[in-house]
């Protein structure tokens, strides 16, 4: 009798060791994941909610003493779309993005195809020499313009016997459109340079036996395989231009450049200077916000010219 019943009871024990299994072979991955959420949490997540619940304080003064953070629900949120100057300022960004981008993109493109074209040596001195302001700091990059913007030392000036004040509240945002095309023109030429080696050659040589010219190919092949690749960098760009802080701070000292040239200009002083911080980090989020928003529209335009 026991014979019989033994061979059941070794058949049962592997069964109660399946479940242990799949609850061990699903803890698995959490625990490869576990330093990268780890980090996520701490150094995203974490300070991402901590400007939110911040931006529900305002700074409210009673009577002689010092200003005391309170709890103003969506107060700041309100007053930023009362704000002129942050208003403004998103003004000054949307339109210098919609000019900059796409002038930037243009020329990191021209420069690719031609480096596409041109090889040995003389593909990578230029490639290098393309590349090389991108490596110059922002902060070094706009003492330098600045001083060649200076309307007393500035050479273009002396060379052309003019007085051309680059950093006047007229222009001023244009000269700050230059250095970042300077600056990051290079980056976005070595990211399409770099997509266009990863093409085929026997797409080329398809294109050359049909009898494609140069330009055909440029047009009809090319420039279509750049598609993502331009819409990645695009998308990059877009974001870092909401982004920009360093070349206007910079260039303060040296000229007239309003508080509110950019966002992120306007929101420093505003934390910095006017030690507001409910309200700064209420701009912070809806700079996040704007910056989502944009960037979101872009892909669905681009995605919509694709399809068509």
């Amino acid at each position: 009798m026991t014979a019989l019943t033994q061979p059941p009871l070794a058949a049962e024990a592997p069964n109660t060791r399946r479940p242990q299994q799949r609850r061990a072979g699903r803890a698995t991955p959490w625990f490869f994941l576990a330093p990268f959420l780890v980090a996520f949490v701490a150094f995203f997540i974490a300070p991402v909610g901590y400007a939110v619940y911040l931006s529900l304080f305002i700074k409210k003064r009673s009577g002689f003493g010092p200003a005391k953070e309170i709890f103003g629900g969506l107060a700041n949120y309100v007053r930023a779309f009362q704000d002129s100057d942050f208003l403004q300022s998103l003004a000054h960004i949307l339109i210098f993005g919609i000019i900059q981008i796409p002038l930037m993109l243009i020329l990191a493109t021209a420069l690719a195809l031609v480096l596409d074209a041109v090889k040995g040596s003389a593909s990578r001195f230029f490639r290098t020499a393309f590349y090389l302001p991108y490596t110059v700091p922002s902060v070094i990059a706009g003492l330098l313009w600045g001083y060649l913007y200076s309307k007393n030392l500035s050479p273009f000036n002396q060379i052309t016997h003019l007085q051309t004040d680059f950093l006047s509240s007229q222009i001023v945002l244009a000269s700050i459109g230059n250095i970042i095309t300077w600056t990051w023109t290079g980056y976005n030429m070595i990211t399409l340079y770099a997509a266009l080696q990863n093409v085929p050659t026997d797409i080329y040589e398809a294109a050359r036996i049909d009898g494609a010219s140069n330009w055909q190919l440029t047009r009809y092949v090319k420039l279509p395989l750049l598609r993502p690749t331009l819409t990645l960098t695009a998308i990059f760009s877009i974001i870092g231009t909401m982004q920009i802080f360093s070349e206007p701070f910079v260039l303060r000292p040296l000229g007239y450049v309003p508080d509110n040239i950019t966002p992120n200009t306007y929101l420093y002083l505003t934390v910095a200077r006017d030690a507001n911080f409910g309200y700064g980090a209420a701009l912070a989020v809806l700079l996040a916000v704007f910056t989502l928003l944009m960037s979101g529209f872009f892909l669905r335009f681009a995605a919509s010219e694709g399809d068509s």
